[in-house]
């Protein structure tokens, strides 16, 4: 995994998957998250970015979305119920 410190990143494309990143700034960029494997973003912050599922990533979301609108609704409960479990604190 590589570390990034107090850099920025500007008008630029940028994969997450793999990477450290604190107190970056990213200013005008791409970023990328494919699912490949872990990230890590601390106390960064983000001005004018574009931000792309790509790969294992996209193929997920691409999974939701037939859940939600191919599965009646059995699809969209386990859909909703996938999102709310996102939402709930990390140690609840």
């Amino acid at each position: 995994m590589n570390n990034f410190t107090e850099c920025t990143f500007t008008n630029s494309t940028v994969r997450l998957d793999n990477n450290k990143y604190f107190k970056c700034k990213f200013e005008k960029c791409i970023i990328e998250y494919a699912g490949e494997g872990p990230i890590g973003l601390d106390s960064c912050s983000f001005s004018g970015c574009e931000w792309v599922l790509v790969g294992y990533a996209r193929n997920t979301l691409n999974f939701l979305g037939s859940m939600y609108h191919g599965m009646g609704e059995f699809g969209q409960e386990m859909v909703e119920a996938t999102f709310a479990n996102i939402k709930k604190p990390q140690n609840a």
